[in-house]
């Protein structure tokens, strides 16, 4: 009896202190399970929220020995500081509740820290946004991103805002951590808020990511850095002041981007909810007008935000990545034709990205672990842009020309920017040696060609610094002045001079050094293109095409059609075709703004061969005519050099025919002499030309300028029209008329064709 009485007695024991055990344990219940915020080299901060309010601490498995952390406050929620870590480490912790005598400990293997890298060091992250349940009213969606997350491991996640649907609900965000706990384990979390997280101003987001009270922050992980900014109402719902360019919030960005760290780091990165570029959705004026040129400036590489798709474009230099697939509906809108997407899907998904030294690879990874779309940045070998970096790309760009006729000479510096004119090619070659010859001076010539890029920008912020953006081109930047077109340049440049050899020292006093501020050239380009009118345009092209060396051309299509002696058929044909080539191959130079087709024609090696083997031929040409000419006089044609044998003529008459009877032999040869041709007229284009081709490139632009370049063109091949219709209105003629005044009138219509783009021309001061 006494033997049961004591069997009973011990698990009666047994079972309080297991009720006790387990009543301690249901007392240590988490409302919100740990996880990890604002992580260093050296440093992490641990989160949680309990069931019920006391003291807490975190204990951290470090190489030596356990590490003791304890939490400074003793409600629900706690948040502990954990420091004295080591960069790129995994530290195993557990949370430990109740008061130094009395510790009830939560054990849980698999929660670590891991501290950020060093630079050079590998990493990989994951970001996503919208992983609230919106219009879908699932959470099924977030938790199957968050284990497809889990699987590829990621040291840390961005979360790019709308984590919840409604942030004032604490419910809600005890579902998002809910949802989040165990990925959130092993991976630190970097926020944004969106605007159902912002709640109209209710939200409770900051009773979970502190640092969000503040809005925009700053963190760095292997060298990258990463910059989170607090827009997400831009179209409406939050105050301008706390995004433009008065803001803050602005002001802060810039300071950051100007720090060492940010300059010298491999790579850029910027976080927010509100695309500033996106093609299928909705982005806002004010963060297209404000922070996309601030991206462009300081060289952000990849800017993340969030909307209902993902979507890759790129502008300007940087990389605009939409992820906001992570659970709410998709939203799939018309597209931007003004501004197209490289990549986009209409799937839920995360961005997974790898960084290893040199490189950071972009993956857009679907529910089901399907790539999307994938892309590679390397590092920008772009200097940063900043009031001396102006100057820096200037002399990058600059050939600097020294014009002297003597030694020991007054310098007077000059800043040409010109294009392939044969104006431009004078100046340097006649006229500033003349002048320099004249008035004994030498020419400090810093030379700009406006077909390398960037170089329009400089020509636009020197514009600036002078006071004067209307210039013609080529233009000359002067002491203080702005000498722009032929008249103005041959006009003025002479007193100019003398102005500097009167008193060369109070000159250079009052004298303008360009380059030494950098101005807002974007907006000084868009207001140049802005300026121009369809007359203007039409105008413009129709000048240029009548221009010196557009008759080279009309030459070559009169010897070509002649060459050819075509039916009325064949003059159509061959007349539009060559034409269509003009314009398609002088379209394809706007388009590319002499980055390609033009290398050959500019190449410095390729056109003075094709010069030098003109030159042998035009004079050996002009040698045998001047024999020709003299044999002529003297009544000796038999003698003549330029005449082909009898049989060799008659041979080469039947090879022309047949191959002008060949229509695609023919086809070929015109549209090849048409692409040549085009080659030679590049030199034509004028001032109206360069901000047409400038403004391609700015995707709000793009379709006017493009619209422009058109009607620039078409304007551009009026007179080739011209001239093939008249050949073919001449041909026509010789069939149907006989009689002499007719044949005189046909001549006087080419006569005063011809007259009158003299009389244009002479008008226009070419």
């Amino acid at each position: 009896m006494v033997s049961t009485f004591r069997i009973i007695a011990f698990f009666a024991l047994l079972f309080a202190v297991m009720t006790a055990g387990a009543s301690a344990q249901g007392n240590a219940s988490f409302l919100i399970s740990p996880y990890i915020l604002d992580v260093t080299t050296e440093s992490a901060t641990v989160a949680f929220k309990l069931s019920a309010s006391g003291p807490a601490a975190v204990v951290v498995e470090k190489e030596d020995e356990p590490a003791y952390f304890q939490s400074g406050a003793s409600g629900q929620t706690h948040f502990v500081q954990i420091d004295g870590l080591s960069p790129g480490r995994v530290y195993p912790y557990r949370i430990v509740l109740g008061d130094s005598d009395d510790k009830s400990k939560i054990n849980d293997d698999e929660q670590t820290i891991r501290t950020a890298t060093l630079p050079g060091k590998s990493f990989s992250f994951a970001v996503f946004g919208d992983p609230r349940p919106g219009d879908s009213g699932t959470n099924r969606n977030h938790r199957d991103i968050v284990q497809a997350i889990g699987m590829v491991d990621p040291e840390f996640a961005i979360i790019l805002g709308d984590m919840v649907d409604d942030g004032a609900n604490d419910s809600l965000w005890h579902d998002f951590f809910d949802i989040e706990k165990e990925l959130l384990k092993r991976t630190a979390v970097f926020p944004v808020v969106g605007d159902n997280d912002v709640a109209d101003g209710n939200g409770v987001y900051g009773a979970y990511f502190p640092r969000l009270k503040n809005g925009c922050y700053r963190f760095e992980w292997g060298g990258v850095q990463f910059y989170a900014l607090n827009v997400w109402g831009a179209r409406g719902g939050q105050d301008r002041g706390q995004f433009d360019e008065t803001s803050e919030q602005y002001q802060w960005f810039v300071r950051e981007m100007e720090k060492p760290e940010s300059k010298q780091a491999p790579f850029r990165i910027v976080f927010m909810h509100d695309p500033v570029k996106i093609s299928r959705g909705r982005s806002s004026q004010v963060l297209e007008r404000v922070w996309a040129p601030a991206f462009e400036k300081y060289n952000v590489d990849v800017a993340f935000a969030s909307w209902h798709l993902y979507e890759r474009s790129h502008d300007q230099g940087v990389n605009y990545i939409i992820s906001g697939g992570a659970g709410a509906e998709i939203i799939w809108l018309n597209a931007d034709p003004a501004y197209p997407s490289q990549a986009e899907a209409s799937v839920h998904h995360f961005c997974k990205v790898d960084v290893s030294p040199g490189a950071m690879s972009i993956q857009a990874v679907a529910i089901d672990g399907t790539v999307l779309d994938e892309i590679t940045l390397t590092p920008q070998n772009r200097s940063q842009t900043s009031d001396n970096d102006i100057a820096l790309t200037a002399n990058r760009l600059q050939k600097e020309i020294v014009i002297s006729p003597g030694e020991n000479l007054p310098q007077l510096p000059i800043w040409l920017f010109s294009t392939d004119c044969d104006f431009c090619k004078r100046i340097l070659r006649r006229l500033l040696p003349q002048l320099a010859e004249t008035h004994l001076v030498a020419f400090n010539v810093h030379y700009f060609d406006l077909a390398l890029e960037t170089a329009y920008d400089l020509f636009l912020n020197a514009g600036a610094e002078f006071g004067r953006q209307d210039a013609d081109l080529p233009a000359i930047f002067i002491g203080d002045r702005v000498l722009g077109g032929k008249s103005d340049i041959t006009g003025k440049l002479p007193a100019e001079i003398r102005k500097f050899l009167r008193n060369p020292t109070e000159y250079q006093n009052r004298s303008i050094v360009p380059f030494q501020q950098t101005l807002d050239t974007k907006r000084l380009s868009e207001n140049t293109f802005n300026a121009l009118t369809v007359g203007l345009i039409l105008g413009a092209g129709l000048l240029d095409g009548l221009n010196p060396c557009a008759f080279t051309t009309i030459i070559f299509l009169i010897s070509y059609l002649t060459l050819l002696g075509a039916s009325e058929r064949k003059i159509v044909y061959t007349g539009g075709l060559f034409s269509l080539s003009v314009f398609v191959t002088y379209l394809l130079i706007g388009l590319f703004f002499h980055r390609s087709i033009s290398w050959m024609i500019n190449h410095e090696g390729f056109s003075r061969g094709v010069h030098l083997v003109l030159l042998l031929i035009v004079v050996g040409l002009a040698v045998f005519s001047l024999v020709d000419f003299l044999n002529a006089l003297s009544g000796r044609p038999d003698r003549f050099m330029l005449r082909l044998p009898q049989t060799l003529r008659q041979s080469i008459e039947n090879r022309i025919r047949i191959f002008a009877d060949n229509k695609t032999a023919l086809t070929l040869s015109t549209i090849v002499l048409g692409v040549v041709i085009s080659g030679m007229e590049l030199s034509c284009t004028g001032q109206v030309y360069i901000p047409i081709v400038a403004m391609l490139a700015q995707p709000q632009y793009r379709i006017t300028a493009f619209s422009y370049l058109i009607l620039y063109n078409i304007a551009f091949i009026a007179p080739l029209v011209t001239v093939f219709i008249l050949a073919f209105f001449g041909k026509v003629s010789a069939k149907w008329s006989r009689t002499k005044s007719y044949r005189v009138y046909i001549k006087l219509g080419y006569v005063a064709f011809f007259a009158a783009m003299i009389v244009i021309m002479t008008a226009n001061g070419l």
